[in-house]
């Protein structure tokens, strides 16, 4: 006899039984399709099949699937000879079984193909999007209500698996139950008395379980060899608890609290953000930096001084003020659970309450045509600016950005913290917005120019061409754009002189980055509003002040 290859735990198939007794879920998946053989002496296969309730009682009487891969018997046809020549349709073959795989073989002239499907009715069910490398490698995804992408289903050549909660939901939703049927062998040259095993052919019964383990000598096969084999189901029944829930229910009924005020022994009080007539006006209050997550992805979510937004929500916020963000309470309700959690995390003790803007706006109902924030109040002048400027002048002041730049103007905000990289970033699309985007072309029209003159100069240039000297705002302009080279190193360094300068002009330490980008953008207001009254609103008699 030859020697064995495997140890004893191994043929008798405990890792199987293991998966078994855990109904084959794992890490929240659960495998309903496994195919897989190891040279003839270790072969799994694993399917499924929807049982309907009142087979259930028989079904868990023997070992036959039932429905087995490439047999599905969807859709049938019965009928067409014999006595019965009349034929008949019907979507499944064994009444109160329905497949939820489908093993798909095609046979061309040059080749063939094979995969695995899915039900569709689960599919549709879920509005499953699909996802694949080729049809033996494809994903099958939830799109939940921020559009974030939830794999469901997994597919490959060898295996399925589904998300078991997805699963459960669905047999749940129609009260049926969802069979994984087995067969797992294991072969393999062993001397039973050497690791005292005894040959059985056995059925084992549990409450959601029916599988026969036959132990036994194969030598009518190879002469010394041993078989164990265990041929199965195990049963995932629907939960009668959720058979009147769906995937959205939860979603809408969790409301978090938040911090609005304090109790009568100093400790912070909370209350839920869920829409009642007595919470309207309730003010609750976070961290600025609770709009860094939104500012950092501009192509996919909008800030601005009244609220943030994208595709799958819209939340008014009151985001005039320095410091923190204001939100009426109740206003926090309009937000899917896993964003409302991201604001918890950001909630503050209570603090002045809202601006003068939010207010006018929001409870008065008077709309306020600018924000109050430096930042906020920058992009709003700077859009009126140049749309002005090109309604006098018919060319625009800063040049447009290319498509792909958008997100330098959008995600353009004052940074919430003194963040070296934040500060950085920040100015460095200050620069690209005002020195960078200066239109030359326009600009040098009509002006004499030295052989090296470069945007900053030719706007000074332009200037005096038009009688006005503004040496403050040359300065700034010149000493701003001298950061860049630190900005992009997100260090400054004293080797560079005219970094240095530029960082005495601004009085920059590693204290102060909040401080002086709030400056920066102050003066680049300054900027907006100095060649906006002397081009635009002077020849046009209007009154700046």
């Amino acid at each position: 006899m030859g020697k064995s290859t495997m140890d004893k735990d191994k043929f008798l198939l405990k890792d199987r039984i293991a998966e078994i007794e855990k109904s084959f879920v794992k890490d929240g998946w659960i495998t309903i399709y496994h195919s897989e053989h190891h040279d003839d002496n270790d072969e799994t296969l694993i399917y499924c099949c929807i049982v309907h309730d009142e087979k259930m009682e028989e079904y868990l009487t023997h070992t036959d699937w039932v429905i087995t891969p490439g047999y599905e018997g969807s859709p049938a046809i019965f009928g067409g000879f014999g006595k019965n020549p009349e034929r008949t349709y019907q979507k499944y073959s064994e009444e109160g079984f329905e497949p939820f795989l489908f093993q798909k073989h095609f046979i061309f002239s040059d080749g063939t193909d094979e995969y695995t499907d899915v039900s569709e009715d689960f599919v549709n069910y879920f509005k499953l999007y699909e996802k694949c490398d080729n049809k033996q490698n494809r994903s099958y995804y939830f799109i939940d209500n921020l559009g974030e992408l939830i794999e469901v289903i997994n597919i490959t050549s060898q295996k399925v698996k589904v998300k078991y909660k997805f699963l459960k939901e669905y047999i749940s939703i129609r009260k049926v139950h969802f069979s994984i049927c087995y067969d797992f062998m294991r072969t393999d040259k062993i001397n039973f008395l050497d690791f005292d095993i005894t040959p059985i052919d056995e059925n084992f019964k549990t409450d959601k379980s029916y599988f026969n383990h036959l132990i036994r000598p194969v030598d009518f096969i190879d002469l010394g060899k041993s078989q164990s084999w265990i041929s199965g189901k195990t049963i995932i029944k629907f939960d009668p608890a959720k058979t009147n829930s769906y995937h959205f229910d939860d979603e809408k009924e969790k409301h978090e609290s938040f911090i609005i005020g304090y109790d009568d022994d100093g400790n912070e009080k909370l209350m839920d953000c869920q829409k009642t007539n007595d919470k309207y006006f309730i003010t609750t209050y976070f961290k600025k930096e609770v709009l860094n997550k939104y500012y950092n992805e501009p192509s996919k979510y909008k800030v601005d001084g009244w609220r943030v937004s994208c595709s799958f929500f819209s939340l008014k916020i009151d985001n005039n003020i320095d410091d923190y963000v204001a939100v009426f309470l109740v206003e926090l309700s309009s937000l899917p659970h896993k964003e409302q959690l991201h604001w918890k995390q950001y909630n503050i003790p209570p603090q002045k309450g809202i601006s003068s803007t939010y207010y006018k706006t929001m409870i008065e109902g008077n709309w306020v045509q600018q924000p109050e924030t430096p930042d906020l109040l920058f992009k709003h002048l700077y859009m009126k600016f140049n749309d002005d400027w090109e309604k006098k002048f018919g060319w625009k002041f800063y040049k447009d950005l290319a498509t792909e730049d958008q997100h330098i103007f959008t995600s353009l905000h004052l940074p919430p913290n003194n963040n070296v990289k934040a500060f950085s970033e920040q100015m460095l699309s200050i620069i690209k917005l005002t020195v960078d985007r200066l239109n030359e072309a326009e600009i040098q029209r009509n002006i004499n120019l030295d052989k090296n003159d470069r945007g900053i100069t030719k706007l000074e240039k332009f200037l005096k061409a038009s009688e006005f000297e503004i040496p403050d705002m040359i300065i700034f302009l010149r000493n701003l754009y001298d950061l860049r080279s630190g900005l992009l190193a997100h260090t400054f360094s004293n080797s560079n002189k005219a970094c240095k300068k530029a960082m005495e002009y601004f009085g920059i330490t590693k204290e102060n980055y909040t401080a002086v980008a709030k400056d920066i953008f102050i003066k680049s207001i300054y900027t907006l509003t100095t060649l906006d009254k002397i081009f635009l609103r002077k020849e046009n008699g209007e009154d700046n002040e």
